[in-house]
């Protein structure tokens, strides 16, 4: 494909959002995740444009695709629950009634947020934003990366990095979900302005990404695990009050699930001082990676 390496970039993982996008549309799971991940790196594009691009087309297109991410999002959660369910179902860590009717709660949210996600993902809405991408990734010149596009990248990158490590200080070192899942966010954001970065200095090192999306499966795990544990307690607030075999059963579950986050968020902590390095590194400077106190 013709241009600079950032508008081919940028078209490549157009085409892998609208690839998957029909199959997604349809219900597949993995086709939802891939089409919510191409949204994500396309996302992780865009800022890097603004050293050429028109500036108000670049932020209609970041919302159109900010919208695309969001409408995926909910649909994303639910199939990691559910498989998250069967996980814990296949390790016998509740009783199979416990599990069905969690199970059961969460299809039926997932049929709900699937005819949202629909509603929001029109033909005419991916064509529209398919038009205004290729409009905005025509290539100004063919070749090598423009300096201007390589200093934003890492502008973006250490924007991102500085955001990262904010979070981590503002986690501290106790288990607080609200904050960790912010830890994850920005790490996110973080893996995908590195993978950008990479892509137009044409290095061939893996060393921060593989670190950085550790991180993020960590905190994911972490945070599947607490989404989990919401829908249960919801479960849980539902059943008669009666019930107290299926209340209790319900709480083994909980408590499984509890037990998992607390083993991840001490692996978090032990890789937070090499994360926070990471952090300094991107940014050229140096960082206390000792946890700061939590109000």
């Amino acid at each position: 494909m013709s241009g600079s390496i950032l508008s081919v970039a940028l078209r490549e993982r157009l085409v892998s959002l609208l690839n998957a996008m029909p199959a997604a549309q349809a219900g597949d799971e993995t086709s939802v995740h891939q089409a919510r991940v191409a949204s994500r790196r396309l996302r992780g594009v865009l800022p890097v444009l603004g050293a050429r691009a028109d500036a108000d087309a670049l932020e209609r297109a970041h919302r159109q695709v900010r919208r695309i991410t969001r409408a995926l999002g909910p649909v994303r959660e639910l199939d990691v629950t559910l498989a998250l369910l069967s996980e814990y179902e296949q390790r016998g860590a509740a009783a199979h009634k416990a599990i069905a009717r969690v199970r059961q709660a969460l299809m039926h949210e997932r049929s709900t947020r699937r005819h949202a996600m629909l509603s929001d993902l029109t033909p005419s809405r991916l064509d529209k934003l398919r038009r205004r991408l290729v409009n905005v990734a025509a290539p100004k010149a063919p070749g090598h990366p423009r300096a201007g596009e390589v200093s934003e990248a890492a502008r973006q990158a250490a924007a991102r990095a500085r955001d990262l490590r904010t979070a981590m200080d503002h986690a501290g070192g106790m288990y607080l979900p609200d904050r960790l899942h912010r830890v994850r966010v920005a790490a996110k954001k973080l893996r995908y302005a590195l993978e950008i970065q990479r892509e137009l200095t044409r290095s061939r090192s893996l060393a921060r990404l593989n670190k950085v999306k550790a991180l993020q499966d960590g905190l994911g795990r972490m945070h599947d695990l607490e989404v989990l544990i919401e829908h249960t307690r919801n479960v849980q607030a539902a059943v008669a009050a009666s019930d107290r075999k299926g209340t209790a059963d319900l709480e083994v579950l909980v408590h499984a699930l509890e037990r998992e986050c607390r083993a991840d968020h001490a692996a978090y902590m032990r890789e937070r001082p090499a994360i926070l390095t990471l952090c300094a590194d991107v940014m050229g400077t140096t960082h206390d990676s000792r946890p700061t106190a939590v109000a």
